[in-house]
């Protein structure tokens, strides 16, 4: 998902009305330059990205394949998206003279082409005519984006707009909001300010990723949900085992006249610190498994082909957030209620004589 937003559609995609239906350089953006300025004064946005695309052919003395052409600026596109992040081999540049491109590693593959290959693009300009221009591979990318890595060239926007005679305008402005909390809103207010637009969040972009992110939110929900009854049924039994061993004790305290009240609040107590405890190292352990994670990520390049083939990173890292801890807090808090009803029953039900006589 965050590989699909950094190198594609951001948080937040402006395009011209009905160019995803019919993406023509005939529908482009306009109105770039009160775009720019509103987004640069807005400061729930951390940035964005003007680009045009245009579906084309790649062609090499080996092979040819049909690609998307994508103009860039970039030094916007490093701030935007951090690209290079992705630079599999060579440079992260279009080359002094902006004659450079940048390709994702299937289609290098694909054209059989490495660094310094060159590679003639043709595509449909403003007039309806076939254009053609010839490049130079300065850099191969593996974004992980099925997309981009099959089908993407990236060139110097300035370049874009000389061979497909693009004076102004642009296809797609991408962009990225500081908190994602914030986004119908801006969405909105773009749309309030640009009704002309077709404003769309990722979710609307990409509803399948969207439906596999809710799909993997369930499913990390039913295996929290499998380890705190798991804890639940380990809190459970220590009480349960603390009561009835004490059984004499309290039936003692119940005929002195203790109320049953203070006993109940004992044993919470007892099964609140129980789980505290339980939950303080649990959360002291499972926070340096994360942080190690997140800073080295979890190896699986022994699959690597495996995971391309879904568009997947074959590491993984771990994301630190502070709502885990707190559900995992509230989860124990309830776990820890729970567990101790059925032993408190149990001591409601017994007789204070009883118990006492009991060895």
């Amino acid at each position: 998902m965050n590989n699909a937003i950094r190198s594609d559609s951001g948080h937040l995609s402006l395009f011209a009305r009905d160019y995803r239906s019919d993406p023509d350089l005939s529908r482009q953006v306009h109105e770039v330059s009160a775009i720019k300025a509103a987004l640069e004064q807005d400061t729930r946005v951390r940035s964005f990205a003007e680009r045009i695309k245009q579906d084309g052919l790649a062609a090499t003395a080996h092979a040819s394949r049909g690609a998307v052409i994508i103009g860039m600026d970039l030094e916007k596109e490093e701030q935007h998206g951090r690209l290079a992040e992705y630079l599999q081999k060579g440079e992260f540049s279009f080359g002094k003279k902006g004659k450079g491109i940048i390709l994702g590693f299937k289609l290098a593959d694909t054209l059989r082409v490495r660094i310094g290959s060159k590679i003639i693009l043709s595509a449909q300009d403003m007039h309806a005519e076939v254009a053609s221009a010839a490049f130079r591979v300065t850099g191969i990318l593996k974004t992980n984006n099925m997309g981009l890595d099959e089908r993407a060239v990236f060139i110097d926007l300035n370049k874009m707009r000389k061979m497909l005679i693009v004076p102004e305008g642009v296809s797609q402005i991408a962009v990225i909001v500081h908190e994602q909390d914030q986004l119908a809103e801006v969405q909105e207010d773009l749309h309030t300010r640009f009704p002309d637009l077709d404003i769309l969040r990722w979710d609307e972009l990409y509803p399948a990723l969207m439906q596999s992110k809710v799909i993997m939110d369930g499913f990390n929900m039913v295996i929290s949900g499998m380890i705190f009854c798991v804890a639940a049924l380990g809190i459970f039994g220590v009480i349960l085992v603390s009561v009835l061993e004490r059984i004499r004790e309290f039936g003692i305290m119940l005929a002195i006249g203790t109320r049953f009240g203070l006993i109940r609040n004992i044993i919470l107590a007892e099964s609140f610190f129980l789980g505290l405890i339980g939950f303080v190292f649990g959360s002291l352990i499972g926070g340096a498994n994360l942080y190690y994670f997140k800073i080295y990520g979890l190896d699986l390049s022994a699959f690597s082909d495996a995971f391309d083939e879904f568009g997947m990173d074959a590491i993984t890292y771990a994301v630190i957030r502070p709502s885990y801890f707190l559900t995992a807090f509230v989860a124990v808090l309830l776990a820890t209620f729970f567990s101790v009803l059925i032993p408190l029953r149990v001591l409601k039900k017994s007789n204070p004589i009883e118990a006492i006589n009991k060895v």
